[in-house]
């Protein structure tokens, strides 16, 4: 079985897209964007595959655990959704990733937008 993470991180095209959005001046920082990365891949149904084992290089923007949950509000939230995850901090990768890489390809497509373009 694998363990849970102890560090969080974006691939390096999943911070590339996590800059693009900073420049817009919407978000605070990186985490901020990737939390709502992690809102949008949960609201689009990108959460199949949570407990594969990698998800690409991670190579860009990562923090502890204790940065992007301290609380555990997050954890629990995907324990609550997904109650066969056993790695929930995994599966919060993954879902920040695929909402980064899934955002990244609207812009891609269609340019920048707005905020609520994504919601």
């Amino acid at each position: 079985m694998l363990e849970d993470k102890v560090n969080i991180g974006l691939t390096l095209e999943s911070t590339r897209i996590a800059e693009a959005l900073e420049e817009t001046g919407n978000f605070e920082d990186k985490l901020t964007i990737a939390k709502f990365a992690l809102a949008y891949a949960i609201k689009n149904d990108l959460d199949t595959n949570l407990t594969e084992d990698k998800i690409g290089d991670i190579g860009g923007t990562k923090w502890n655990i204790g940065s992007v949950d301290s609380d555990q509000y997050l954890r629990n939230v995907i324990i609550s959704l997904y109650p066969e995850v056993k790695t929930p901090y995994r599966a919060i990768e993954i879902l920040m990733n695929k909402g980064l890489t899934s955002i990244g390809e609207i812009i891609d497509n269609e340019g920048i937008g707005k905020i609520s373009d994504y919601m």
